[in-house]
């Protein structure tokens, strides 16, 4: 009798933690970002603008942002950066146009360095 009570007992809690695993998982923006370099994001960000998905756009920009920041960018990519920067800058002002002369320029520059 109390082996089967303990043998139940560790049964829920099994049951219990396996399902408490997906729950707790993050499949949101974050698990989507791994994997992807700041180019990826870069051009994805690019597509998702083109697309007039700004919000998209701004999602990508900014992981491409942060993803060249935490590399810690070698000098040759500054500048793609800083393009980067001032399309992020233009796009939440409203410039379209501007932002994407800014990500076409940071696109260009990550791909030849």
């Amino acid at each position: 009798m109390i082996k089967n009570t303990i043998l139940s007992a560790i049964l829920l809690v099994s049951a219990t933690l396996a399902l408490s695993v997906p729950a707790k998982a993050d499949f949101g923006a974050h698990a989507f970002a791994q994997g992807m370099t700041p180019k990826m994001h870069l051009e994805e960000g690019i597509k998702a603008l083109k697309s007039s998905d700004n919000q998209g756009a701004l999602m990508h920009l900014n992981a491409a942002d942060r993803l060249l920041v935490e590399i810690h960018v070698p000098a040759s990519a500054q500048s793609a950066k800083m393009h980067l920067d001032e399309g992020i800058k233009a796009l939440q002002s409203g410039d379209t146009k501007g932002a994407l002369m800014h990500l076409n320029i940071a696109n260009q520059t990550l791909g030849t360095g």
